[in-house]
């Protein structure tokens, strides 16, 4: 059995979250694998509203594939890449992935490919792989930030609700408000750009999150807070 690509199980699980569900679009549900230029590779994930790309600069993707797109994946699999110990008692170290089945292994080795149901292997299962296009990601990212002028765009709420989940899984911190989301408009205004103020993951996450359209915010507070604060003033 052939192998076409290896990456880190918790970097998948956290990314898959980004991905959409159940979406006509059916390319959307799937967590995109690529290499990377400067080694590893990136996997990505989008609903079109929301994006989260790492990089797992360990990563392996077969040279005979430009992408692997990964469609069906159970929630015993994703959290078997969560898990902190697996039948063997250590943690989960590499999610393999071949054309019709994914392994999460225990063994950091990747010298050798494991075997599916190996003494090393914590889960096994059938995955489907999607046979389609995933969209440009690089076409939503940012080249530049923006000098923060007026009002900060209007943000669903459910989507950074998702950020700090991921936050949450990659840091493994149950509170990861010590660590923080770091948001940033980008020149074109179009996006914003999401990043973790944390050691480990500055550099190896970024999300992207499309503005709602809201109301232009004229008054800076509303009207009863602004004459509570007059009033104290006065």
């Amino acid at each position: 059995m052939k192998y076409l690509a290896r990456v880190n199980p918790k970097y998948f699980a956290a990314i898959h979250q980004c991905a959409a569900k159940g979406d006509v679009r059916y390319y959307l549900n799937a967590v995109h694998i690529e290499p990377h230029v400067a080694g590893g590779v990136v996997i990505v994930a989008t609903n079109g509203h929301f994006m989260g790309a790492m990089h797992d600069p360990d990563g392996w993707i077969h040279p005979d594939h430009k992408s692997v797109l990964i469609g069906t994946v159970s929630k015993r699999m994703l959290s078997a890449c969560m898990s902190r110990k697996g039948p063997d008692g250590e943690p989960p170290a590499v999610l393999w992935i071949s054309e019709k089945f994914s392994l999460v292994s225990s063994f950091p080795d990747t010298a050798e490919e494991p075997e599916l149901f190996g003494q090393f292997s914590h889960l096994t299962e059938k995955t489907e792989l999607v046979d389609g296009k995933f969209p440009d990601w690089r076409r939503v990212m940012p080249k530049q930030r923006a000098q923060f002028e007026g009002a900060y765009p209007c943000l669903n709420g459910e989507y950074l609700e998702a950020f700090n989940k991921i936050g949450v899984m990659l840091s493994g911190q149950k509170h990861f408000g010590g660590g923080g989301m770091h948001l940033e408009t980008g020149s074109d205004k179009g996006s914003v750009v999401v990043r973790f103020n944390s050691h480990d993951l500055v550099d190896r996450f970024v999300g992207i999150l499309m503005p709602m359209r809201g109301e232009e915010m004229k008054a800076f507070l509303p009207a009863w807070a602004e004459a509570e604060t007059a009033s104290e003033a006065a």
